[in-house]
């Protein structure tokens, strides 16, 4: 039943990590592919773990933690850099926002 149920998942994360890749190319937008980025890193990590399972060693619990790190710097990375090259949008200027709120008219 164990092995079934491996299969089974491991398919599922198979499929998960094919579909990222669709999206990841397609697009449309950057956050798209930052969000099909970290889709299939988290698979990655689950086929990982699900692989040390079957296999009966904790020797690739390594490699989750390492993929696991990859992937989260990864996505901090690509959110850092969208958030450097977009202009803030509705954003106050900086001499705005220090600014005291007026008091609304009585």
């Amino acid at each position: 039943m164990i092995p079934l149920a491996l299969s089974i998942c491991f398919g599922a994360l198979t499929l998960a990590v094919l579909l990222g890749l669709v999206r990841l190319f397609k697009g449309p937008t950057v956050l798209d592919r930052i969000l099909a980025f970290d889709l299939i890193a988290t698979s990655i990590v689950g086929m990982i773990a699900l692989l040390s399972v079957k296999w009966r060693t904790p020797l690739y619990l390594e490699l989750v933690l390492l993929f696991s790190l990859l992937g989260f710097v990864g996505t901090v990375a690509f959110v850092f850099h969208l958030h450097k090259a977009m202009p803030a949008r509705g954003a106050l200027p900086a001499s705005d926002a220090a600014a005291p709120a007026e008091p609304p008219p009585s």
